[in-house]
């Protein structure tokens, strides 16, 4: 592509410590090959940004900048709730509007009418997006606009997901959607699921970027000896898939301590010991303190097995969550509790991983399969969910604009 631009807005542009928000952090990276990069966010930069501007702007907000991993404070359902009003009510259309202003304020001295620039906004938050729309209605004609969803906006697919309250709100909000989706260029969405959606809510046509791995890590020896050890690094939340029914299948099958240990480090400690204390398993589980992300992803990467908890209510099993594609690039076994017909099973079963869990049974047969070490690793042979094939999906679709 000759004479490419690329600015990418986005509030969380990620960090080379944090595992979360680097999906356009590193599709910058491979992007810096096919013309100039530039990027407006509130956090990232380092040494992987070379070769790109980058412009921060402040926030009073301020984005999270912890390099600690121990997964976001669990909270109870009033607090939630009440959390979620008020900030529907206080922060409406949403607490980023600000940034975003200053963002589109900013745009116009990075364009060059030599070049031909593409715009890239992409976040859960639609601020960036609506007032993208904007700038583009204003500006007709001067650039493309690629507007990418890493979670869902009003298309809820579950109450679970439900984003505003009271419900009323959401009926403006999918009219500002609306218009977004007949003003950019292109959609760019994370999943086959949430792409349908999308297509079917507002009559766009999304392609698919998997929130896919920069490189695959080297491959761990692991002690023959000992129990196998089967972990979850990651977010625990009330109505996220729960790791019970691993629990209940180490109970059927009479594993002992000397056989498996289940590992966690998370946010709610206190659920998993009271699941594995109801099915009398508590002997096989060990919770651990807060590890910086660098070891989190070390731990990963020696495991026996790593646990995916999918979705957040079980009615959203066309929710990717982005760890899988880490997991797969660690080259670890994998045993996901998700819905026997996710788009999430669907992904492993093509790396050669068929240890999803839906039921007790299935529980049961990837338990058996990891002490018996005969789970295998995900291979990713054609690297289908790589960072860098996502990119040349990208590449090929502005083409066509």
């Amino acid at each position: 592509m000759n004479n490419a631009h690329f600015i990418i807005i986005t509030y969380y542009f990620g960090t080379a410590e944090l595992t979360g928000s680097r999906r356009w952090r590193e599709m910058a990276q491979l992007l810096r090959a096919h013309g100039r990069v530039s990027v407006i966010c509130a956090d990232g930069a380092g040494e992987d940004c070379e070769g790109m501007e980058v412009l921060h702007l402040h926030d009073s907000n301020g984005p999270s900048q912890s390099g600690v991993f121990a997964g976001r404070p669990s909270s109870g359902g009033l607090i939630q709730y009440l959390r979620r009003v008020a900030s529907s009510l206080l922060f409406w259309p949403d607490r980023q509007q600000g940034w975003a202003r200053n963002a589109m304020q900013k745009l116009p001295s990075f364009i060059l009418a030599e070049e031909k620039t593409f715009i890239i906004t992409s976040g859960p938050i639609f601020s960036v997006h609506s007032e993208m729309a904007r700038w583009v209605r204003k500006n007709s004609g001067k650039v493309r606009w690629v507007m990418d969803f890493r979670d869902l906006w009003t298309n809820e697919i579950a109450p679970g997901l439900q984003r505003r309250t009271p419900l009323f709100l959401t009926a403006f909000e999918r009219s500002i959607e609306q218009n977004c989706h007949a003003t950019a260029d292109l959609v760019t969405t994370i999943g086959e699921g949430l792409a349908r959606l999308l297509q079917n809510s507002f009559g766009s046509c999304p392609i698919v970027l998997y929130n896919g791995y920069l490189k695959k890590s080297s491959p761990v020896s692991l002690p023959s000896n000992g129990p196998v050890s089967i972990r979850y690094l990651g977010t625990i939340i009330p109505e996220l898939r729960s790791p019970e029914l691993l629990f209940k299948a180490a109970s059927n099958l009479g594993l002992s301590p000397k056989q498996v240990c289940f590992e966690f480090w998370c946010n709610d400690t206190a659920r998993i010991h009271y699941e594995a204390s109801r099915v009398g398993v508590e002997n096989l589980l060990k919770c651990h303190k807060a590890v910086t992300q660098k070891e989190a992803q070390k731990l990963s990467e020696e495991a026996g097995a790593n646990i995916i908890l999918n979705a957040i209510v079980s009615e959203a099993d066309q929710v990717v969550t982005g760890k899988v594609f880490e997991l797969i690039a660690a080259g670890r076994p994998i045993i996901a509790i998700t819905g026997e017909n996710s788009e999430l099973r669907k992904i492993l079963e093509s790396c050669s991983v068929q240890s999803s869990v839906w039921s007790l049974k299935s529980a049961c047969s990837a338990l058996e399969a990891v002490v018996n070490k005969s789970l295998p690793s995900p291979t990713d042979r054609n690297h289908k969910y790589s960072r860098q094939r996502a990119v040349n999906i990208l590449i090929e679709a502005l083409a066509k604009l």
